[in-house]
């Protein structure tokens, strides 16, 4: 499963094409759809949001699994990374066999740089922008997270990552494109006070040769 495109929408398009133009260093223009912006193999379009609109997203990006302390360096001279209450900056997960850092863009997103060591993607050389691969997760939030588990499963083929679906936190999908299905309001990772709120995205890609999409909110899903 991968993700090919991705849409949200943004409170500030200057400000983010600043942050993915020159901190992250991607190719990044406008167009007359929004700011596009090229991360490895995914697009991610910035579309002008509402008035009034209040939210962050949640999406990571995979980089080569052997350079994740110095993608974690790189980094540190360009954003600050986002912590726990215990300080922490480095979030390894002996269940999914990764290591991620965290870090806010533009419009305040919660981003992250994920070195999933499963994968045989490893690098050699320094790291650089050329080394963030492709947009490997989004978060949905749901009211009902088991039951959009279950359809996403469903309707795409998929299965629970690395866990029985349950109600407050559930990954779809695999290292190449995963899903994230938190309960609407659980706060995102690392203790970053930001609540998963149900905003409108668009999401698409390819698994198993056929094309999928999620847009909405409501979710509409698309095979």
């Amino acid at each position: 499963m991968n993700i090919q495109k991705l849409e949200l929408l943004s409170v500030d398009l200057h400000g983010q094409s600043d942050f993915y133009a020159h901190t992250l260093e991607l190719p990044a223009e406008f167009t007359p759809a929004g700011l596009l912006v090229q991360a490895g193999r995914t697009e991610i379009l910035f579309i002008q949001a509402p008035s009034g609109f209040d939210g962050a997203y949640h999406f990571a990006f995979n980089i080569p699994e052997n350079q994740f302390y110095t993608a974690k360096k790189w980094l540190m001279n360009r954003v600050p990374l986002l912590h726990d209450k215990s300080g922490k900056e480095d979030f390894e997960s002996k269940s999914w066999d990764s290591d991620s850092v965290y870090f806010l863009d533009a419009d305040g997103n919660i981003l992250e740089f994920i070195a999933r060591h499963t994968l045989r993607n490893a690098a050699t050389g320094d790291f650089d922008s050329h080394q963030i691969l492709n947009v490997s997760e989004i978060g949905l939030p749901s009211e009902d997270v088991i039951r959009f588990a279950n359809e996403l499963c469903t309707r795409l083929g998929v299965s629970a990552y690395k866990q029985e679906p349950n109600e407050t936190f559930t990954p779809v999908g695999d290292e190449d494109g995963l899903l994230i299905l938190p309960v609407q309001d659980r706060i995102w990772m690392p203790d970053s006070g930001v609540p998963a709120r149900l905003l409108p995205v668009r999401v698409a890609g390819k698994i198993n040769g056929k094309e999928w999409e999620i847009s909405g909110v409501p979710y509409q899903v698309r095979v």
